[in-house]
């Protein structure tokens, strides 16, 4: 008798997935569509200064400031922490921004046209660093986290195209276990965890989505969510700042594409997220910079709330072959 799931667990974090392996799978069951968020007036469109400028550039991005002071933090394991209400708070730091794409972009990043695409991830560059050179280790810890959600389902506020960026005053779990793993592996085998997933993925050919001359687009073996999908650079590199704008462009060629592959399912909401060094932290052996893109196509259930364990009921090689087939089709 077949197992229910199948135990997997992520070479970089350690992390286990149960993969649903005694399902048949059905293609209605992942067609989950983008639900627009809710109203039809865009403020980013009335707050473009150059909206009305005949002159303005279809491809320039605004970066909005939406808070300073953006987090607050309690150091529960302090000794004056019985001494604070939950309503008290230690320190606030941080910040939240958008980087927005030209009046009347409401389009897809995947149907973005080419330059837009690229001036957004050119704007990015330049905010990371920007906001990096404020930050001041150990003793100012700061993580910038890019993200970009489609879909009132993975937590869009607005239609506009855009990207999110949040300068987090101490380093998430997921990045910290990530950099640990990848430090883990360059002691034992004197390599890089991700450069050697992306050649290994691309040799086997079983999860792999797309491979181009600068990236390698696979579905990890372990992954956590159905249709997830790793985007990693073939030149190792850990901080994504460092690129110039031929790698941007290459970077923003490969994004698109990949995004372009989610319409074998239709139009399905998702979070992408770049993940990259801390800011002022030189990790140039340990860590790979790279993007992460989980569509969201369920809701979380009991297990893993009540685990932690992720279940994911598409196996990646299945979804790796619908969204590979999908490409080449298109082509």
């Amino acid at each position: 008798m077949r197992s229910v799931f199948e135990l997997r667990r992520d070479p970089v974090t350690g992390w286990w997935s149960a993969i649903v392996t005694d399902r048949t799978f059905e293609h209605a069951s992942f067609a989950v569509e983008a639900a627009p968020v809710e109203g039809t007036h865009c403020r980013h469109c009335d707050e473009d200064p150059a909206s009305e400028s005949d002159a303005a550039d279809d491809a320039t991005v605004r970066r909005v400031t939406l808070r300073n002071d953006a987090f607050h933090r309690i150091d529960s394991s302090k000794e004056t922490a019985a001494q604070l209400s939950l309503s008290e708070v230690e320190s606030s730091s941080g910040s939240w921004e958008i980087l927005v794409a030209p009046r009347g972009h409401h389009e897809r990043l995947a149907d973005a046209p080419p330059r837009l695409a690229l001036h957004l991830l050119r704007a990015l560059r330049d905010t990371m660093r920007e906001l990096g050179a404020e930050a001041n280790p150990p003793d100012d810890p700061r993580y910038i986290q890019a993200v970009q959600s489609y879909g009132r389902q993975a937590g869009s506020r607005s239609q506009h195209l855009n990207l999110e960026l949040y300068a987090i005053p101490q380093l998430p779990h997921w990045i910290a276990d990530e950099i640990g793993g990848g430090a883990r592996h360059q002691i034992k085998t004197r390599t890089c965890v991700w450069c050697g997933l992306a050649k290994a993925e691309e040799e086997s050919g079983e999860r792999l989505v797309l491979a181009e001359e600068r990236f390698v687009v696979f579905a990890p073996a372990a992954s956590r969510s159905a249709f997830e999908l790793m985007i990693v650079p073939r030149t190792h590199s850990a901080d994504f700042t460092t690129l110039d704008d031929d790698d941007l462009a290459a970077t923003a060629a490969t994004l698109q594409r990949t995004l372009g592959a989610f319409d074998a399912l239709g139009d399905p909401p998702y979070n992408l997220f770049l993940h990259t060094a801390p800011a002022g932290e030189r990790l140039d052996q340990t860590f790979h910079w790279h993007w992460e893109l989980h569509p969201r196509l369920r809701v979380i259930a009991g297990l893993e709330r009540a685990t932690a364990l992720a279940v994911n009921p598409a196996a990646p090689e299945f979804a790796a072959e619908v969204l590979r087939t999908h490409l080449h089709r298109a082509t």
